[in-house]
């Protein structure tokens, strides 16, 4: 396919053809003939066949962070028995631009590496290629593409923070609030023996020592820690003041489901039309938070089950605010053996049930977690 210049070109022969036929001029007519044979050529050398290049594309790595660096590595291999021509390669990234590059010859076999970055400034999935080839003559009047490579895909999932997971020994607030839930479980793993003091449940009296030593005894069991944790994820458009600020709750929701599945506790992400859980429920969810919009209808966790045995549970309710219909919604069913971490991107007045954790920044965030759970010694 000619170029501008090839068009421009056969327009420059047409008008040389034509003018030295009507007025005679024989040079005009032999330059307007030598254009367009030019052109003729170009068009014949571009549309020579290709010799069969393979393409390998690298994804390093295929799953990344925002703000983390990535690239691709592209590998073209000469797989016929002659060279290859000089091609310009354009690889797609995304849907805002892409990758420029120059093929030199190759001889047959001879392979060539390129990598390129892949912007990661935001969440969600880029796709890279598929990779187009083209083919110019060297007066750069004709042009032939084709398609060497398909696509791939390099998912951005959401940035984390480092979160310490609470437990009931804990230091902090929450360890103290957790320890006194603690207390009012059976548990099952015997731990030792004590004389009563009020306000000891009466079950957990050993009926066959206190007859014998004269005094009522108390069987105490080994305190059970956290057994499951729901992360809830506000994703109403009206409950955040800005993008930035749903951007940040994204963030949280994925720093707070990986803690806890990486404690080892039983793991829930809930949001509007998701409910992932299971096993593999911290790569799930960093998929799914990699592409996740503001939208839809408040959140209720309690709606598909809790999908755990009993045990003292945490719940951490992500929002722009406490005020918010899914804020309220979590609280009004918050259980009696669950603790509440409400987790707000505003900057307004906190109140309501629970610990209340500032995440105007993700900084502030993970300072204010960490000490909820570790105490201000951790800060």
């Amino acid at each position: 396919m000619p170029t501008r210049q090839g068009w421009a070109m056969l327009a420059a022969a047409a008008v040389a053809v034509i003018t030295g036929r009507v007025f005679g001029l024989i040079e005009l007519f032999v330059i307007g003939v030598a254009l367009a044979g030019a052109l003729l050529s170009a068009i014949v050398i571009v549309n020579r066949p290709l010799p069969r290049l393979g393409v390998r594309r690298i994804l390093r790595p295929a799953t990344v962070s925002v703000g983390e660096l990535a690239r691709v590595d592209l590998q073209v291999t000469n797989r016929a028995g002659f060279h290859s021509p000089r091609l310009k390669l354009w690889e797609p990234v995304g849907d805002r631009g892409g990758a420029p590059m120059q093929l030199a010859p190759l001889a047959s076999g001879e392979s060539c590496t390129a990598a390129y970055r892949v912007p990661t400034t935001h969440r969600g999935v880029l796709q890279t290629g598929p990779l187009r080839a083209e083919r110019t003559d060297p007066l750069g009047l004709a042009m032939r593409s084709r398609w060497m490579a398909g696509a791939d895909e390099v998912m951005v999932v959401p940035e984390r923070v480092p979160l310490r997971f609470p437990a009931v020994g804990s230091a902090g607030r929450l360890g103290e609030y957790l320890r006194m839930k603690a207390y009012g479980q059976t548990g099952s793993e015997f731990h030792s023996q004590r004389e009563y003091s009020p306000g000891d449940d009466l079950r957990r009296i050993n009926w066959k020592t206190t007859a014998r030593v004269g005094t009522l005894i108390v069987r105490e069991t080994a305190q059970e820690g956290i057994r499951h944790c729901t992360v809830v994820l506000d994703a109403a458009v009206d409950a955040y003041d800005d993008a930035d600020a749903f951007e940040r709750a994204v963030s949280a929701a994925a720093s707070a489901v990986a803690a806890a599945a990486a404690a080892g506790v039983t793991t829930r992400l809930v949001a509007p039309g998701i409910d992932l859980r299971g096993p593999d429920v911290a790569p799930q969810s960093l998929r799914w938070l990699a592409t996740v919009q503001a939208g839809g209808d408040t959140v209720d966790h309690t709606a598909g089950g809790h999908g755990h045995a009993d045990g003292i549970g945490l719940v951490v309710v992500v929002t722009g605010h406490s005020a918010s219909r899914a804020a309220a919604a979590a609280t009004s069913r918050i259980g009696p053996d669950e603790a509440l971490i409400m987790v707000t991107t505003s900057r307004a007045p906190q109140h309501g049930k629970g610990f209340q954790l500032d995440c105007t920044s993700l900084l502030a965030f993970a300072d204010g977690w960490n000490e909820l759970v570790l105490g201000r010694s951790a800060t």
